[in-house]
Protein backbone atom coordinates (compact mmCIF):
# COMPACT_ATOMS: atom_id res chain seq x y z
CA UNK A 1 0.00 0.00 0.00
CA UNK A 2 3.05 2.49 1.06
CA UNK A 3 4.42 1.77 -2.54
CA UNK A 4 1.11 2.52 -4.04
CA UNK A 5 0.51 5.50 -2.76
CA UNK A 6 4.01 6.83 -3.34
CA UNK A 7 3.41 5.73 -6.84
CA UNK A 8 0.21 8.23 -6.78
CA UNK A 9 2.01 11.28 -5.43
CA UNK A 10 4.76 10.86 -8.25
CA UNK A 11 2.20 11.16 -10.77
CA UNK A 12 0.41 14.25 -9.00
CA UNK A 13 3.80 15.90 -8.94
CA UNK A 14 4.38 14.89 -12.90
CA UNK A 15 1.11 15.21 -14.33
CA UNK A 16 -0.65 18.88 -15.20
CA UNK A 17 -4.02 19.81 -15.91
CA UNK A 18 -5.56 20.93 -19.10
CA UNK A 19 -5.62 24.36 -19.38
CA UNK A 20 -8.08 26.81 -21.34
CA UNK A 21 -7.49 29.70 -23.12
CA UNK A 22 -7.92 31.44 -20.25
CA UNK A 23 -6.02 29.30 -17.86
CA UNK A 24 -8.67 27.30 -16.10
CA UNK A 25 -8.35 23.27 -16.32
CA UNK A 26 -10.33 21.48 -18.59
CA UNK A 27 -11.63 17.92 -17.82
CA UNK A 28 -13.60 15.71 -20.35
CA UNK A 29 -15.63 12.40 -19.58
CA UNK A 30 -16.30 10.11 -22.23
CA UNK A 31 -19.25 7.64 -21.07
CA UNK A 32 -20.34 5.35 -23.85
CA UNK A 33 -23.76 3.73 -23.67
CA UNK A 34 -23.04 0.38 -25.75
CA UNK A 35 -25.69 -0.08 -28.52
CA UNK A 36 -28.07 3.63 -27.53
CA UNK A 37 -29.63 4.45 -30.42
CA UNK A 38 -30.20 8.37 -30.73
CA UNK A 39 -34.07 8.17 -31.26
CA UNK A 40 -33.63 7.03 -27.28
CA UNK A 41 -33.07 10.44 -26.61
CA UNK A 42 -34.61 12.66 -29.67
CA UNK A 43 -37.62 11.03 -29.35
CA UNK A 44 -37.84 9.56 -25.70
CA UNK A 45 -41.45 10.85 -24.84
CA UNK A 46 -42.44 9.09 -28.04
CA UNK A 47 -40.71 6.20 -26.79
CA UNK A 48 -42.06 6.57 -23.07
CA UNK A 49 -38.48 6.33 -22.14
CA UNK A 50 -37.52 8.28 -18.73
CA UNK A 51 -34.08 9.55 -19.81
CA UNK A 52 -33.84 12.83 -17.77
CA UNK A 53 -30.35 13.28 -17.42
CA UNK A 54 -30.06 12.62 -21.06
CA UNK A 55 -32.49 15.48 -21.89
CA UNK A 56 -30.94 17.56 -19.34
CA UNK A 57 -27.24 17.55 -21.12
CA UNK A 58 -28.99 17.75 -24.36
CA UNK A 59 -30.78 21.27 -23.38
CA UNK A 60 -27.12 22.06 -22.43
CA UNK A 61 -25.42 21.45 -25.12
CA UNK A 62 -25.30 20.09 -28.24
CA UNK A 63 -26.71 16.31 -29.36
CA UNK A 64 -26.79 14.65 -32.95
CA UNK A 65 -29.72 12.79 -34.27
CA UNK A 66 -27.29 10.61 -35.66
CA UNK A 67 -24.03 9.59 -35.99
CA UNK A 68 -22.65 8.00 -39.22
CA UNK A 69 -20.39 5.01 -37.74
CA UNK A 70 -17.35 2.26 -39.09
CA UNK A 71 -17.37 -0.82 -41.22
CA UNK A 72 -18.24 -2.94 -39.26
CA UNK A 73 -20.37 -1.60 -37.01
CA UNK A 74 -19.77 -3.58 -33.91
CA UNK A 75 -17.51 -2.22 -30.52
CA UNK A 76 -13.99 -2.54 -30.29
CA UNK A 77 -13.73 -0.47 -34.39
CA UNK A 78 -16.22 1.92 -33.41
CA UNK A 79 -14.69 2.78 -29.95
CA UNK A 80 -11.30 3.01 -31.21
CA UNK A 81 -12.58 5.52 -34.07
CA UNK A 82 -14.28 7.58 -30.79
CA UNK A 83 -10.85 8.03 -29.32
CA UNK A 84 -8.83 8.54 -32.88
CA UNK A 85 -10.76 10.48 -34.99
CA UNK A 86 -9.91 7.33 -38.04
CA UNK A 87 -11.60 4.82 -39.75
CA UNK A 88 -10.65 1.16 -38.71
CA UNK A 89 -8.45 0.73 -41.88
CA UNK A 90 -6.25 3.48 -40.56
CA UNK A 91 -6.14 2.44 -36.80
CA UNK A 92 -5.91 -1.36 -36.98
CA UNK A 93 -8.73 -2.31 -34.87
CA UNK A 94 -11.09 -4.21 -37.55
CA UNK A 95 -13.69 -6.55 -35.01
CA UNK A 96 -14.75 -7.27 -32.76
CA UNK A 97 -12.73 -10.69 -32.75
CA UNK A 98 -9.10 -12.19 -33.90
CA UNK A 99 -9.69 -13.56 -37.33
CA UNK A 100 -8.91 -17.45 -36.46
CA UNK A 101 -10.45 -19.72 -38.85
CA UNK A 102 -8.30 -22.57 -37.41
CA UNK A 103 -10.47 -21.80 -33.94
CA UNK A 104 -7.14 -21.91 -32.25
CA UNK A 105 -7.24 -18.60 -30.51
CA UNK A 106 -9.95 -19.24 -27.98
CA UNK A 107 -12.44 -16.82 -29.31
CA UNK A 108 -9.36 -13.97 -29.19
CA UNK A 109 -11.00 -10.50 -28.68
CA UNK A 110 -9.10 -7.34 -30.00
CA UNK A 111 -7.86 -6.84 -26.23
CA UNK A 112 -4.85 -5.19 -26.33
CA UNK A 113 -3.75 -0.68 -27.22
CA UNK A 114 -0.58 -2.44 -29.21
CA UNK A 115 -2.72 -2.98 -31.55
CA UNK A 116 -4.09 0.68 -32.81
CA UNK A 117 -1.47 1.77 -35.23
CA UNK A 118 -2.48 5.86 -34.51
CA UNK A 119 -2.12 7.78 -31.43
CA UNK A 120 -5.42 7.99 -29.04
CA UNK A 121 -6.95 10.52 -26.81
CA UNK A 122 -4.86 9.38 -24.00
CA UNK A 123 -1.63 8.62 -25.85
CA UNK A 124 -2.17 12.64 -26.96
CA UNK A 125 -3.38 13.42 -23.20
CA UNK A 126 0.00 11.32 -22.04
CA UNK A 127 1.90 13.85 -23.88
CA UNK A 128 0.63 17.01 -22.42
CA UNK A 129 1.67 15.33 -18.81
CA UNK A 130 -2.20 14.74 -18.35
CA UNK A 131 -4.27 12.38 -16.01
CA UNK A 132 -6.43 9.92 -17.83
CA UNK A 133 -8.16 7.14 -16.59
CA UNK A 134 -10.18 4.65 -18.37
CA UNK A 135 -12.78 2.23 -17.40
CA UNK A 136 -13.54 -0.75 -19.39
CA UNK A 137 -12.69 0.98 -22.82
CA UNK A 138 -12.17 -1.63 -26.09
CA UNK A 139 -8.54 -2.43 -26.69
CA UNK A 140 -7.23 -0.81 -23.70
CA UNK A 141 -4.90 -3.50 -22.63
CA UNK A 142 -1.57 -1.92 -21.94
CA UNK A 143 -3.13 1.45 -22.86
CA UNK A 144 -0.79 3.29 -20.24
CA UNK A 145 -3.70 5.55 -18.65
CA UNK A 146 -2.51 7.08 -15.16
CA UNK A 147 -5.47 5.00 -13.73
CA UNK A 148 -6.77 2.40 -15.32
CA UNK A 149 -9.59 -0.71 -15.92
CA UNK A 150 -8.87 -2.42 -19.60
CA UNK A 151 -11.76 -4.59 -21.06
CA UNK A 152 -10.84 -7.89 -20.72
CA UNK A 153 -12.07 -11.67 -20.15
CA UNK A 154 -11.66 -15.03 -20.82
CA UNK A 155 -14.62 -16.14 -23.19
CA UNK A 156 -16.71 -18.58 -21.77
CA UNK A 157 -14.98 -18.05 -18.05
CA UNK A 158 -16.59 -17.58 -14.61
CA UNK A 159 -13.74 -18.54 -12.74
CA UNK A 160 -13.73 -16.23 -9.34
CA UNK A 161 -9.79 -16.19 -10.13
CA UNK A 162 -11.17 -14.18 -13.32
CA UNK A 163 -10.98 -11.00 -11.20
CA UNK A 164 -7.48 -11.41 -10.26
CA UNK A 165 -6.11 -11.47 -13.85
CA UNK A 166 -8.49 -8.19 -14.47
CA UNK A 167 -6.77 -7.13 -11.49
CA UNK A 168 -3.28 -7.80 -12.50
CA UNK A 169 -3.67 -5.88 -15.84
CA UNK A 170 -5.23 -2.58 -14.25
CA UNK A 171 -4.01 -0.19 -11.92
CA UNK A 172 -2.42 -1.59 -8.84
CA UNK A 173 -4.70 -1.70 -5.57
CA UNK A 174 -7.54 -0.25 -7.81
CA UNK A 175 -10.03 -2.43 -6.58
CA UNK A 176 -9.22 -2.64 -2.94
CA UNK A 177 -9.26 0.88 -3.28
CA UNK A 178 -12.56 1.79 -5.51
CA UNK A 179 -14.18 -0.96 -3.13
CA UNK A 180 -13.81 1.00 0.06
CA UNK A 181 -15.34 3.73 -1.06
CA UNK A 182 -18.43 2.31 -2.56
CA UNK A 183 -18.27 0.37 0.45
CA UNK A 184 -18.48 -2.95 -0.55
CA UNK A 185 -15.96 -5.55 -2.40
CA UNK A 186 -16.30 -5.87 -5.83
CA UNK A 187 -17.72 -9.51 -7.00
CA UNK A 188 -16.45 -12.10 -9.31
CA UNK A 189 -16.50 -10.69 -13.68
CA UNK A 190 -19.38 -13.09 -14.20
CA UNK A 191 -21.57 -10.92 -11.84
CA UNK A 192 -20.60 -7.69 -12.88
CA UNK A 193 -23.15 -5.51 -14.51
CA UNK A 194 -22.81 -1.38 -15.21
CA UNK A 195 -23.07 -0.84 -11.26
CA UNK A 196 -19.66 -2.07 -11.07
CA UNK A 197 -18.14 -0.20 -14.13
CA UNK A 198 -19.93 3.40 -12.82
CA UNK A 199 -18.41 2.62 -9.50
CA UNK A 200 -14.68 2.91 -10.53
CA UNK A 201 -15.41 5.98 -12.94
CA UNK A 202 -16.88 7.53 -9.74
CA UNK A 203 -13.94 6.80 -7.60
CA UNK A 204 -11.91 7.93 -10.03
CA UNK A 205 -13.29 11.02 -10.43
CA UNK A 206 -13.88 11.80 -7.09
CA UNK A 207 -10.20 10.60 -5.99
CA UNK A 208 -8.05 12.30 -8.64
CA UNK A 209 -10.00 14.17 -11.03
CA UNK A 210 -8.59 13.13 -14.33
CA UNK A 211 -8.27 15.38 -17.21
CA UNK A 212 -9.77 12.50 -19.40
CA UNK A 213 -11.96 10.05 -18.26
CA UNK A 214 -13.25 6.93 -20.39
CA UNK A 215 -16.10 4.95 -19.27
CA UNK A 216 -17.54 2.21 -21.48
CA UNK A 217 -21.21 0.95 -20.04
CA UNK A 218 -23.18 -2.18 -22.16
CA UNK A 219 -25.50 -3.43 -20.22
CA UNK A 220 -28.07 -2.01 -22.95
CA UNK A 221 -26.40 -3.34 -25.85
CA UNK A 222 -26.52 -6.98 -23.68
CA UNK A 223 -30.58 -6.10 -23.39
CA UNK A 224 -31.09 -5.40 -27.17
CA UNK A 225 -28.80 -8.71 -28.35
CA UNK A 226 -31.03 -10.65 -25.71
CA UNK A 227 -34.71 -9.30 -26.20
CA UNK A 228 -34.40 -7.13 -29.30
CA UNK A 229 -34.87 -3.32 -29.75
CA UNK A 230 -37.60 -1.36 -28.25
CA UNK A 231 -38.31 -4.48 -25.70
CA UNK A 232 -39.44 -3.75 -22.32
CA UNK A 233 -35.92 -5.03 -21.14
CA UNK A 234 -33.99 -2.52 -23.41
CA UNK A 235 -35.60 0.27 -22.32
CA UNK A 236 -35.50 -0.27 -18.70
CA UNK A 237 -31.33 -0.83 -19.32
CA UNK A 238 -31.27 2.13 -21.38
CA UNK A 239 -33.11 3.88 -18.10
CA UNK A 240 -30.37 2.93 -15.63
CA UNK A 241 -27.51 4.04 -18.42
CA UNK A 242 -29.24 7.28 -17.82
CA UNK A 243 -29.38 7.11 -14.13
CA UNK A 244 -25.34 5.81 -14.25
CA UNK A 245 -24.85 9.52 -16.46
CA UNK A 246 -26.46 11.64 -13.71
CA UNK A 247 -24.17 9.87 -11.13
CA UNK A 248 -21.26 10.49 -13.22
CA UNK A 249 -22.15 13.63 -13.19
CA UNK A 250 -22.21 13.86 -8.94
CA UNK A 251 -19.47 12.43 -9.24
CA UNK A 252 -17.88 15.92 -10.76
CA UNK A 253 -19.80 18.00 -8.28
CA UNK A 254 -18.28 16.18 -5.51
CA UNK A 255 -14.60 16.70 -7.06
CA UNK A 256 -15.29 20.21 -7.29
CA UNK A 257 -15.11 20.17 -11.47
CA UNK A 258 -18.49 19.71 -12.85
CA UNK A 259 -18.38 23.41 -14.55
CA UNK A 260 -14.55 22.62 -16.31
CA UNK A 261 -15.92 19.76 -17.71
CA UNK A 262 -16.93 18.36 -20.86
CA UNK A 263 -19.79 15.53 -20.51
CA UNK A 264 -19.45 13.30 -23.99
CA UNK A 265 -22.25 10.82 -24.37
CA UNK A 266 -21.71 8.55 -27.21
CA UNK A 267 -22.45 5.25 -28.34
CA UNK A 268 -20.99 2.69 -30.81
CA UNK A 269 -23.93 1.29 -33.35
CA UNK A 270 -27.31 0.89 -33.60
CA UNK A 271 -29.22 -1.91 -33.64
CA UNK A 272 -31.90 -3.60 -35.39
CA UNK A 273 -34.03 -6.79 -34.52
CA UNK A 274 -33.16 -10.18 -35.91
CA UNK A 275 -34.64 -13.97 -36.98
CA UNK A 276 -32.69 -16.07 -38.83
CA UNK A 277 -28.51 -16.03 -38.74
CA UNK A 278 -26.54 -17.22 -41.86
CA UNK A 279 -23.77 -18.78 -42.87
CA UNK A 280 -21.22 -18.41 -45.69
CA UNK A 281 -18.47 -20.29 -44.75
CA UNK A 282 -21.03 -23.26 -45.54
CA UNK A 283 -20.95 -21.86 -49.18
CA UNK A 284 -17.08 -21.77 -49.34
CA UNK A 285 -17.19 -25.02 -47.93
CA UNK A 286 -19.33 -26.78 -50.51
CA UNK A 287 -16.99 -25.25 -53.36
CA UNK A 288 -13.62 -26.31 -51.66
CA UNK A 289 -12.54 -23.64 -50.22
CA UNK A 290 -12.43 -24.59 -46.73
CA UNK A 291 -11.63 -28.28 -45.82
CA UNK A 292 -12.95 -29.47 -42.87
CA UNK A 293 -11.99 -32.45 -40.92
CA UNK A 294 -14.02 -35.28 -39.14
CA UNK A 295 -14.10 -33.40 -36.31
CA UNK A 296 -15.91 -30.42 -37.84
CA UNK A 297 -13.12 -27.95 -37.62
CA UNK A 298 -11.45 -25.93 -40.45
CA UNK A 299 -8.03 -28.52 -41.49
CA UNK A 300 -7.34 -25.61 -44.38
CA UNK A 301 -8.48 -23.03 -45.91
CA UNK A 302 -7.99 -20.36 -48.92
CA UNK A 303 -10.88 -17.99 -48.49
CA UNK A 304 -12.81 -17.31 -45.07
CA UNK A 305 -15.86 -15.05 -44.07
CA UNK A 306 -15.36 -13.74 -40.66
CA UNK A 307 -19.01 -12.65 -39.54
CA UNK A 308 -19.58 -9.18 -37.62
CA UNK A 309 -23.32 -9.75 -36.71
CA UNK A 310 -24.80 -8.02 -39.90
CA UNK A 311 -21.78 -7.71 -41.81
CA UNK A 312 -19.25 -10.62 -42.66
CA UNK A 313 -15.75 -9.61 -44.16
CA UNK A 314 -13.49 -12.28 -46.81
CA UNK A 315 -10.22 -13.11 -45.86
CA UNK A 316 -7.96 -15.05 -48.18
CA UNK A 317 -5.64 -17.18 -46.65
CA UNK A 318 -3.16 -15.80 -49.68
CA UNK A 319 -4.29 -12.29 -50.63
CA UNK A 320 -3.00 -12.35 -53.46
CA UNK A 321 -5.16 -15.08 -54.52
CA UNK A 322 -6.79 -13.34 -57.51
CA UNK A 323 -8.59 -16.93 -58.22
CA UNK A 324 -10.42 -17.92 -55.21
CA UNK A 325 -11.62 -13.92 -54.87
CA UNK A 326 -13.14 -14.20 -58.45
CA UNK A 327 -14.64 -17.43 -57.30
CA UNK A 328 -15.67 -16.77 -54.26
CA UNK A 329 -17.18 -13.00 -55.68
CA UNK A 330 -19.03 -15.54 -58.01
CA UNK A 331 -20.52 -17.59 -55.90
CA UNK A 332 -21.79 -14.79 -53.56
CA UNK A 333 -23.59 -13.16 -56.17
CA UNK A 334 -25.17 -15.58 -57.28
CA UNK A 335 -26.71 -16.41 -53.75
CA UNK A 336 -27.85 -13.08 -53.52
CA UNK A 337 -29.81 -12.88 -56.53
CA UNK A 338 -32.22 -15.26 -54.40
CA UNK A 339 -33.93 -12.80 -52.25
CA UNK A 340 -34.23 -15.44 -49.15
CA UNK A 341 -30.52 -15.87 -49.08
CA UNK A 342 -30.37 -12.65 -46.79
CA UNK A 343 -27.39 -10.92 -48.62
CA UNK A 344 -28.54 -7.17 -49.21
CA UNK A 345 -25.36 -6.07 -50.90
CA UNK A 346 -22.13 -7.29 -51.69
CA UNK A 347 -19.55 -4.91 -51.16
CA UNK A 348 -16.06 -4.30 -53.29
CA UNK A 349 -13.05 -3.45 -51.92
CA UNK A 350 -13.39 0.21 -52.97
CA UNK A 351 -16.74 0.50 -51.22
CA UNK A 352 -15.82 -1.15 -48.11
CA UNK A 353 -12.38 0.92 -48.10
CA UNK A 354 -14.24 3.86 -47.91
CA UNK A 355 -17.08 2.87 -45.00
CA UNK A 356 -13.72 1.98 -43.07
CA UNK A 357 -13.21 -1.87 -43.74
CA UNK A 358 -9.88 -3.24 -45.31
CA UNK A 359 -11.02 -6.59 -46.95
CA UNK A 360 -11.59 -7.09 -50.46
CA UNK A 361 -14.90 -7.99 -50.17
CA UNK A 362 -18.09 -7.52 -47.81
CA UNK A 363 -21.23 -9.10 -47.64
CA UNK A 364 -24.29 -7.05 -46.01
CA UNK A 365 -27.12 -8.55 -44.61
CA UNK A 366 -30.94 -8.24 -45.33
CA UNK A 367 -33.22 -6.81 -42.52
CA UNK A 368 -33.95 -9.41 -40.09
CA UNK A 369 -30.71 -11.49 -40.99
CA UNK A 370 -27.28 -11.57 -39.65
CA UNK A 371 -24.40 -13.51 -40.14
CA UNK A 372 -22.49 -16.51 -38.34
CA UNK A 373 -19.06 -18.02 -38.82
CA UNK A 374 -20.19 -21.70 -38.72
CA UNK A 375 -18.40 -23.72 -41.84
CA UNK A 376 -20.88 -26.51 -41.37
CA UNK A 377 -24.43 -27.27 -41.68
CA UNK A 378 -27.52 -25.41 -43.37
CA UNK A 379 -26.94 -22.21 -44.95
CA UNK A 380 -29.52 -20.23 -42.73
CA UNK A 381 -31.13 -21.47 -39.35
CA UNK A 382 -32.96 -19.76 -36.26
CA UNK A 383 -31.15 -16.94 -34.89
CA UNK A 384 -30.39 -17.68 -31.04
CA UNK A 385 -30.42 -13.87 -30.57
CA UNK A 386 -33.13 -10.76 -30.50
CA UNK A 387 -31.08 -8.15 -32.04
CA UNK A 388 -27.38 -7.20 -33.42
CA UNK A 389 -25.92 -4.85 -35.51
CA UNK A 390 -22.46 -4.82 -37.31
CA UNK A 391 -24.59 -3.85 -40.99
CA UNK A 392 -22.39 -1.25 -43.17
CA UNK A 393 -22.87 2.64 -41.13
CA UNK A 394 -25.01 3.84 -43.77
CA UNK A 395 -28.02 2.66 -42.62
CA UNK A 396 -29.93 5.01 -40.53
CA UNK A 397 -30.69 1.67 -38.29
CA UNK A 398 -27.26 1.54 -37.36
CA UNK A 399 -26.54 5.54 -36.38
CA UNK A 400 -25.13 5.45 -33.09
CA UNK A 401 -25.59 8.47 -30.57
CA UNK A 402 -23.86 12.09 -29.53
CA UNK A 403 -24.31 14.39 -26.85
CA UNK A 404 -22.00 16.62 -25.63
CA UNK A 405 -22.51 19.30 -22.82
CA UNK A 406 -20.13 21.81 -20.83
CA UNK A 407 -18.45 24.94 -20.63
CA UNK A 408 -18.93 26.03 -24.36
CA UNK A 409 -21.73 27.84 -25.92
CA UNK A 410 -23.15 26.25 -29.06
CA UNK A 411 -26.46 24.42 -28.09
CA UNK A 412 -29.01 22.73 -30.16
CA UNK A 413 -29.01 19.71 -33.11
CA UNK A 414 -25.71 19.12 -34.91
CA UNK A 415 -27.71 17.04 -37.64
CA UNK A 416 -26.19 13.71 -38.42
CA UNK A 417 -22.52 14.05 -38.17
CA UNK A 418 -19.62 11.12 -38.59
CA UNK A 419 -18.13 9.28 -35.96
CA UNK A 420 -14.42 10.53 -36.97
CA UNK A 421 -15.06 13.92 -35.70
CA UNK A 422 -15.70 13.25 -32.15
CA UNK A 423 -12.25 12.49 -31.28
CA UNK A 424 -10.95 15.83 -32.74
CA UNK A 425 -13.78 17.33 -31.02
CA UNK A 426 -12.52 16.33 -27.57
CA UNK A 427 -8.89 17.25 -28.67
CA UNK A 428 -9.51 20.40 -29.43
CA UNK A 429 -11.30 20.94 -26.15
CA UNK A 430 -8.30 19.70 -23.96
CA UNK A 431 -6.04 21.29 -26.18
CA UNK A 432 -4.38 18.00 -27.11
CA UNK A 433 -3.22 17.42 -30.63
CA UNK A 434 -3.58 13.88 -32.19
CA UNK A 435 -1.31 13.94 -35.14
CA UNK A 436 -3.06 12.30 -37.63
CA UNK A 437 -5.41 13.17 -40.55
CA UNK A 438 -8.31 12.99 -38.67
CA UNK A 439 -11.82 14.90 -40.15
CA UNK A 440 -11.94 18.64 -38.71
CA UNK A 441 -14.01 19.28 -35.23
CA UNK A 442 -16.94 20.07 -34.19
CA UNK A 443 -17.17 23.86 -33.34
CA UNK A 444 -18.84 24.44 -30.37
CA UNK A 445 -18.10 28.23 -29.27
CA UNK A 446 -15.09 30.58 -29.90
CA UNK A 447 -15.18 31.52 -25.71
CA UNK A 448 -15.52 29.27 -22.78
CA UNK A 449 -19.49 29.98 -21.38
CA UNK A 450 -20.28 31.64 -18.63
CA UNK A 451 -19.82 30.14 -15.04
CA UNK A 452 -23.05 29.18 -13.06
Amino acid sequence: MRNRWILFTALLLLAAPALAADGDPRHVVMISIDGLKPESYARADELGLKVPNLRRLMREGVWAEGVVGVLPTVTYPSHTTLITGVLPNVHGIVSNHQVDPMGTGGNAWFWYADEIRVPTLVSAAAARRLRTATVSWPASVGMGATYQVPEFMRPGSSAPTDLMLLAALSTPGIFEDAGAHRGRPFPPMSEWTDRERVDLARFMIETYRPSLTLLHIFDTDEAEHSHGPGSPEAYAAIERADGYVGEIRESLKKAGIESTTLIAVVSDHGFLPITTTISPNTLLRQNGLIEVGSDGKVRSWRAYFHADGGSTALYLRDANDREALERVTRLVKEKAADPGSGIADVLDAARVRALGGSAPLVLNARQSFYFGNDVSGDWSRPSTMRGTHGYAPDRPEMHSSLILAGPFERRGSLGVVPMTRIAPSIAEFLGVQLGTPATEAIPLSAKPAARN
